[in-house]
């Protein structure tokens, strides 16, 4: 391995003001990777997508920046996302998560930001916060999402399931 020298700290700040493009902070996450820096990568991940890729709406820059960081992260750990980039192009943040958030389920994106606590960038934890610019339908599926999330019986259940899953799979359990 090459001998080369960072300095994640001024590393994190350049990204954190925008200064680098994904290709270089993907370098950078690879070589704190290297390095064993999970939290240095954990938070270069959440800088991968820049919020000038949004279509133009009335969302505050708050929530462009949180929006930004939740499919930044979400990227990093593998997610493609390509339909939900395209609605963010096409449509803007609040008409997107608008879509998004009238789904009643649980995403596979929420509990992933959940496991990696950083439900402040999901799109539920968004609609709570800015009520005002969401439909009540998704305002109150959103709470009721963030409360079975939170709920424990939910996620030992989640995990139960997903323990059988893998059993069978690999043919300890007989599926039905």
């Amino acid at each position: 391995m090459k001998n080369r020298k960072f300095n994640f700290v001024q590393i994190l700040e350049n990204a954190r003001q925008g200064l680098y493009t994904k290709a270089q902070i993907k370098k950078f996450i690879k070589a704190a990777n290297e390095f064993g820096m999970s939290s240095v990568v954990r938070d270069l991940s959440l800088h991968l997508m820049p919020i000038t890729e949004f279509a133009g709406d009335s969302a505050p820059e708050a929530i462009k920046e949180r929006v930004a960081k939740g499919v930044s992260y979400l990227n990093a750990q593998g997610h493609s996302l390509s339909r939900t980039k395209q609605m963010l192009k096409r449509h803007g943040i609040i008409e997107s998560i608008n879509r998004v958030g009238a789904q009643p389920g649980i995403s596979k994106n929420l509990e992933v930001l959940v496991k990696a606590g950083l439900l402040q960038y999901s799109a539920e934890s968004i609609v709570i916060d800015y009520p005002q610019l969401f439909s009540q339908r998704v305002v109150d599926i959103a709470k009721v999402k963030l409360q079975k999330i939170s709920d424990p019986t939910y996620q030992k259940v989640k995990s139960i399931l997903h323990g059988l899953v893998q059993e069978c799979e690999i043919g300890l359990v007989e599926s039905y």
